[in-house]
C-alpha cells in the first residue's frame, strides 16, 4: 500500500531488505528532504483514515478545566482585546544588536549554544524589543496608528533557585501604543497621540479587571524608557513591571516617527495577587456625598502618593478619590503645584451629611500636611 501511494505521487520506489528505497521526484525536492517527510506523504493519503479514534487517558475521572492561573491569563488578554488592542507574536530569540538599541548592552542574558543564526543567538530578556520590531514593520508599511500587545515568555540567567543550566523564565504581558489614540473628528482641532498617560490608563483598566490594586512610583531603572515620563508598577509594595514612554534615542533606532508608550508586567506576580474568588458588596440606595479639595504640595510629591495618603486617612466611608485638575504658577509658589482632589463618601445605612464627613476631611488634611507638607489652597 505504501509503495502504491508513493508511486501515484511520482516517487521512485524499490524493495529493500529493511523496507523501501524511495527516490524523490525533482519537483518535490524542496519539501521532501528526509524520511519523516516520506512517512507524512503516506500517512496523509492512506493511513489517517485507518487510525483508531482514542481519547487521552483521564486518571482523575474529572472533567478537564483551566487552572486559576490560566483563567487569569485569558481574562487579562481578553481585557486588552476589549480595550481595542491587537495581539502580536514575537520571537523568543533576539540578538545582541537589539539589546544595544535598547541601551541594555550590559544586561545579563541567556546565550544559545547552537543558534540558528546570529540574529537569534540569545533569548530575549525583555519583551519590549519584539514589540518595537512589530511597530517598526507596520510603520514602514504605512500603518502608524498602533495599539499592540504580546503575552509571552522572557528569559534571564538562572539564579540560585534554578536548576543548573536552566534559564529563569517568566510570563510577561506587555503593550505598545504609537500614533493617534482616537479617530479623526471634524469637531476637534487635532488628534491626541499616545503617551505615558494613555499606557497608564490601559494598564490601570487591565489591573482593575483582574481586581489587583497597584501603585505607581517614579523610577529610572529601565534605560529604554524616558527618564522623566516613566514609572514602576507596584503590587503589595513589590515591583511587578513598568510603564512609560520609549526613550527618544530608542524610538529613533527603530525609526518610529512619533512617541511610543509601553508597559510590561510580570503576569505571574500580578495574578498571584488577584483574588481567586470574586466577592460583591450590596448596592446601597443611599446617595454619595461628594467633596472637592485643592491642596498645594511640593512638585516632587507624586500624585499617586497623595491618593495613597488620602485613602489611608479617609476611613471606610471614603469609597473613591481621584485627581481632576493640576495647577502650577506664581499663585501657589515656586517649586509647588496645586492638586484638585475629588472625594466621594458613602454609607450603606444612611444618607451622609457634611457634619458626618467633617472628621474624615480634617484627618485627611492633617495627614497631607504632616506626611507630604501639603496645605489647603484658598
Amino acid at each position: 500500500e505504501s509503495a502504491r501511494v508513493l508511486e501515484a505521487l511520482g516517487f521512485g520506489v524499490r524493495e529493500a531488505e529493511d523496507g523501501l528505497d524511495v527516490r524523490v521526484p525533482a519537483f518535490r525536492r524542496n519539501d521532501v528532504t528526509r524520511e519523516a517527510d516520506v512517512i507524512e506523504e503516506i500517512a496523509r493519503l492512506s493511513a489517517l483514515d485507518t487510525l483508531p479514534s482514542t481519547l487521552p487517558e483521564n486518571r482523575t475521572l474529572a472533567a478537564a478545566r483551566l487552572t486559576t492561573y490560566q483563567r487569569g491569563r485569558r481574562r487579562a488578554e481578553d481585557a486588552l482585546v476589549g480595550l481595542g488592542l491587537s495581539e502580536v507574536a514575537g520571537w523568543s530569540f533576539t540578538d545582541l544588536a537589539t539589546l544595544e538599541k535598547l541601551r541594555l548592552g550590559k544586561t545579563p542574558h541567556v546565550t544559545l549554544v547552537n543558534p540558528m543564526s546570529e540574529a537569534q543567538a540569545i533569548l530575549r530578556p525583555t519583551i519590549v524589543g519584539s514589540l518595537l520590531d512589530v511597530a517598526a514593520h507596520n510603520v514602514a508599511h504605512g500603518f502608524a496608528e498602533l495599539a499592540l500587545f504580546e503575552s509571552a515568555a522572557v528569559y534571564r540567567p538562572g539564579g540560585e533557585a534554578q536548576e543548573p543550566g536552566l534559564a529563569d523564565e517568566h510570563h510577561a504581558l506587555a503593550a505598545l501604543l504609537h500614533g493617534p489614540v482616537a479617530p479623526e473628528d471634524w469637531r476637534a482641532d487635532g488628534r491626541s497621540t499616545a503617551d505615558v498617560f494613555t499606557a497608564k490608563g490601559i494598564l490601570e483598566q487591565l489591573l482593575a479587571t483582574l481586581r489587583v490594586p497597584a501603585n505607581f512610583a517614579p523610577a529610572d531603572s529601565w534605560p529604554f524608557l524616558h527618564p522623566g515620563r516613566s514609572a514602576e508598577v507596584l503590587v503589595d509594595g513589590a515591583r511587578v513591571g513598568f510603564v512609560g514612554e520609549v526613550h527618544p534615542s530608542v524610538a529613533a533606532a527603530w525609526e518610529l516617527p512619533q512617541v511610543a508608550a509601553v508597559f510590561a508586567v510580570d503576569l505571574g506576580k500580578v495574578l498571584a495577587a488577584a483574588p481567586e474568588v470574586t466577592t460583591y458588596a450590596d448596592l446601597t440606595s443611599y446617595p454619595a456625598l461628594r467633596l472637592d479639595l485643592a491642596v498645594v504640595l511640593p512638585e516632587a510629591v507624586p500624585a499617586d502618593r497623595v491618593l495613597e495618603v488620602v485613602r489611608g486617612a479617609g476611613g471606610k466611608r471614603l469609597v473613591d478619590v481621584s485627581v481632576f485638575d493640576v495647577f502650577s504658577g506664581a499663585q501657589v509658589g515656586e517649586g509647588k503645584r496645586s492638586l484638585a482632589l475629588h472625594l466621594e463618601f458613602r454609607a450603606a445605612d444612611t444618607t451622609l451629611t457634611d457634619e458626618d464627613v467633617t472628621p474624615a476631611r480634617e484627618k485627611i488634611v492633617a495627614r497631607l500636611a504632616s506626611e507630604l507638607g501639603g496645605e489647603l489652597r484658598g
